[in-house]
Parts: structure tokens; sequence; C-alpha cells
């Protein structure tokens, strides 16, 4: 029996950990019918999984997502179900592993509710592990790209590291792709240089002049800039990025009035030059239009995800025509 509670805004390490485990845990034959994945389930559903007898083939996995109940108000466990719930992950049967997952977006700087029951009942019989992002001045950044190209059979240097870096910030599943694309551009070699960084791999700068044209509404140019992004880059990473902006640019325009600059830089870990800068590209933009541009990227992102949509020119200019 392994029991975890997973939670953070790494993604990539999050999920590459869920798989490490779901390789050691399970028989590959049985996969199918051993491995199991629950999105916020209703109470009824998480005590069944948790109360679950071992199949004839071994182990069992469950992946329960549980965001919606850790990290807000959105759902929710009265007194008598949180006791149940304590009760069968007590004696949880020895064939039976779940995974409890509470993903947070990049840039929020949030946490599970340590305050809430569910939560503490939880971590009572869990494994707890973090997964927080890296910030781009840390070291061990460079030190997990280093490794993460190893196991693609590269191998590349720190100032190669420091570029890709530069290029694309600290989002560990941006550097894996761009990683692969590196992987099959500079083959049959295997070495990983800043001239390859600068030749193959697009700059989050390009993505940073995409979100001003956004602003801007400057509707052709961004058809324009997008269609340049795409020849090196999946939208479903473009839009990443971009929602990354404007969670940012949201959090400056909503407090602009209420915080110092200074402050604010400190809050978002950036410089006060940047806040500044960015506070008068702002000025004329209001804080619900930025927040419906968000909701309409993420609108996209959905489409794509869930195969409504192939075409991310199509996606991209719906939903800032909306």
């Amino acid at each position: 029996m392994a029991v975890f509670l997973f939670y953070g805004q790494e993604e990539y390490l999050l999920e590459k950990e869920i798989k490490k485990l779901k390789n050691e845990l399970l028989d590959a034959s049985f996969i199918s019918m051993a491995y199991k994945v629950f999105d916020n389930p209703q109470f009824n559903s998480l005590l069944e999984c948790v109360q679950s007898s071992p199949l004839m083939f071994g182990n069992t996995l469950s992946i329960i997502y549980l965001d919606k109940y850790l990290t807000g108000n959105k759902l929710s466990l009265d007194d008598k179900q949180i006791e149940c719930l304590d009760s069968a992950l007590s004696c949880i049967n020895p064939s039976v592993n779940i995974i409890f997952v509470c993903k947070i977006a990049r840039d929020e700087n949030k946490k599970p509710d340590s305050r809430k029951k569910f939560y503490k009942t939880l971590s009572k019989y869990s494994q707890v592990r973090e997964f927080a992002q890296f910030k781009t001045y840390q070291k061990e950044l460079n030190s997990q790209i280093s490794k993460m190209a190893q196991e693609k059979d590269l191998s590349i240097n720190s100032a190669a590291v420091s570029l890709l870096i530069e290029q694309l910030g600290a989002n560990l599943t941006l550097i894996d792709s761009e990683l692969e694309k590196l992987k099959t551009a500079v083959h049959p070699d295997k070495i990983i240089s800043p001239e390859a960084v600068k030749k193959y791999c697009t700059s989050s700068e390009d993505i940073f002049i995409l979100a001003d044209l956004i602003i801007q509404e400057n509707k052709n140019e961004i058809l324009k800039q997008y269609s340049l992004l795409t020849e090196k880059r999946h939208p479903l990473e473009i839009f990443s990025v971009l929602q990354s902006n404007f969670q940012r640019f949201i959090f400056i325009k909503n407090y602009e009035k209420k915080m110092s600059a200074k402050d604010i830089s400190l809050k978002l870990k950036l410089h006060e030059y940047i806040i500044i800068k960015t506070q008068e590209k702002l000025r004329k933009t209001s804080l619900d239009k930025l927040i419906q541009i968000r909701e309409n990227l993420i609108k996209a992102e959905y489409k794509i995800k869930t195969g409504q949509s192939i075409a991310g020119n199509t996606v991209l200019e719906l939903a800032l025509l909306s």
C-alpha cells in the first residue's frame, strides 16, 4: 500500500513522479484495469475508491485530483463525511495505492489549506510532497535542466542552460518540449550548444510581444506574430505562457492602487522597474478586460486539449474576437 498527497505548481515534476510510481506499482499487462483517474469526485465516489478491494491481478493505483476541495471552497466535506473517510484510510487494503493530487496554477502563491479537516485527514495517512515551481535565479533549476537533457541522451553546457532559461523562463514543461525539438534539430549530434538554443528555441520575449499586441487589440499583428510563434511552438505552449503573463498583469492592475510598485515587485519576485513599465503599459486597460482576455485564452486552450478544435490559429482568433 502506498498513499501520497502531491501538490504544487510544477506540473512537469508532479506528473513525472506519478508516471514513475505507476510503472513501479502496476503490472503493465493490467494497467487498463488497475489504473484509474478521478477529477474532484463527489464524496461517495471518493469513499468507494479508498474502500476498494484488490483485484486478482495485484496492485491498483488511483489518481484523485482534489484541487477544488483543497485550495478553495468550491467543494467540501462535512464532519461526518470526513470521519468516514478517516476510518476508510486507516484500514486501506495493502494492494490499493492512491495518489491525492492538488495542482496549483503557475505563479499562484497558493498551497492546500492545511487548516481544513479534509487536508489534515489526508496528510495523516499520506506521504506529503510539494512540487514547487522553480525560480529563474535558483541554481537548482540549472541542475534540473541538465538532468532533463541527460535523460534524453543529450549533453548541454552551463552557457546553453543559462540561455535556455533566459529564453523560456522556469517552466519545465516548456523547457522539456524545447529539449525534444533541440534533440531532433541537432541529430545526429547529442550536444546542445548556445548557438543551437538561439537558432531553434522561441524566446519568451516573442510571446511577451504577442501579449502586448493583444492588449493593444492590434488583430492583424497578433495573427502575424502568432503565426511566427507556431512555427517553433505548439499552441498550448503559447497559451500557457500567455496565461501566466495575463495572470501577472491582473495582479499588477488589481493592486496598483493598494500597493507600491516595490511591494508588488517583492510579491511577484520581479524587478521594480518591470512593475513600473507594466503599469504604464496597462494604464488604459481595465481590470475587467484583462480578466476577460485570460478567460478567453483558458477557453481556447480547453478547446484544443479536448479536441474540439485542432486549428490553433482559428482558436486564438475566436478567443480574441470574443
